[in-house]
């Protein structure tokens, strides 16, 4: 590195600037010391003799200099260097303690003292998220691993009929298929938040796409005995189509578990100059206002009663891929009347 690119050093400069400043601070002090003594002198309050005058200010200025340096010295003494401040905020942070503050800190230091200051908010809204999601999944994962070991404890005490045992059984393996699904949505929906999905676009028809979605839940629909009607023709689109496909899947599935027995669902697509748009309709259950404000949320499932199967990480991830690929979502809902869901992509 040549001299002219060599950072220069500022401490020098800063020593110069602190004795620059003590100097004056003494100077101040003596001035205001003296200052006052030559006023009355000079307008006959007092009467100092000549032979003695200038020794008494001299006396004066010298315990004025000392007096200024010393209150200097101890305001410099008890204050920190900015190198200082800037350490203990990092050992604060790596202590856990993630809110800062950097009042005494220069001017020229004040960047360094905000981007830390965002740093700690970072940190710990990263710590906080990782509380409610420990506090949340482990909440999630409590109820069915209790439901399995009391089934299991029962069948292992005997004294049941073939019916009953196979009545428990098939709540173990109920069980046992919601933990793998809560683990995997989970997992999923971890690698939506922190971007770890690899979003590679083609062009594809997503009438297609929709129809083998619906074929997929052919077994849920019909255990319901529930109506599909559909409106769409070919239409081509540019997205992911893996996650695409779990959005709908996501979106297609609640409409089935919260439509009632022998109702019916609807689904169109409509595409426009600036807006393809897909819209699923049920005539189910419907949410309140309580529950549209709170339906996206990790783990939360309008249905207090826990009568329909879910872990409540649905619609948290319909969420996450719709940002992902920029997919406006909007959504009617009555109580008692039904939900319609509207997906609307931008066409490019």
């Amino acid at each position: 590195m040549s001299k002219a690119n060599k950072p220069k050093n500022k401490k020098p400069q800063k020593a110069i600037n602190e004795l620059i400043r003590a100097f004056i601070c003494v100077l101040i002090t003596t001035a205001f010391a003296i200052i006052p003594i030559l006023l009355a002198t000079l307008s006959g309050a007092i009467d100092i003799k000549l032979d003695y005058g200038y020794l008494f200010l001299l006396f004066v200025a010298v315990c004025a200099f000392f007096a200024g340096f010393t209150v200097f010295y101890k305001l410099y003494q008890n204050k920190l260097t900015d190198n200082e401040i800037i350490i203990n905020a990092t050992e604060k942070l790596l202590k856990g303690e993630y809110d800062l503050s950097f009042d005494e800190l220069s001017q020229d230091y004040k960047t360094v003292g905000e981007r830390l200051k965002e740093i700690g908010k970072l940190l710990k809204q990263t710590q906080t998220e990782k509380d409610d999601f420990i506090n949340d999944f482990s909440h999630e994962l409590k109820t069915p691993i209790v439901s399995i070991r009391g089934f299991a404890k029962l069948i292992k005490n005997g004294d049941l009929t073939e019916e009953e045992k196979a009545e428990y059984l098939s709540i173990i393996v109920a069980e046992s298929n919601r933990l793998i699904d809560l683990t995997a949505s989970t997992l999923m929906l971890d690698r939506l938040s922190n971007n770890k999905f690899e979003i590679e676009k083609t062009t594809y028809d997503l009438a297609e796409q929709i129809r083998k979605t619906v074929l997929l839940l052919q077994n849920e629909w019909e255990a319901k005995n529930l109506e599909f009607v559909a409106d769409f023709n070919e239409c081509k689109i540019h997205s992911n189509e893996e996650l695409l496909s779990r959005l709908l899947l996501n979106v297609i599935q609640n409409a089935v578990k919260y439509s009632n027995d022998g109702g019916k669902i609807e689904i169109t697509l409509k595409k426009a100059d600036k807006h393809t748009t897909v819209a699923v309709t049920d005539h189910g259950i419907g949410m309140d206002e309580q529950t549209q404000k709170r339906m996206y949320d990790k783990y939360f499932r309008g249905d207090k009663s826990r009568s329909t199967q879910g872990n409540g990480l649905g619609l948290s991830m319909v969420k996450k891929i719709a940002d992902l690929l920029d997919i406006e979502l909007k959504v009617k809902s009555q109580v008692s009347k039904g939900t319609q869901f509207s997906i609307i992509f931008k066409n490019s």
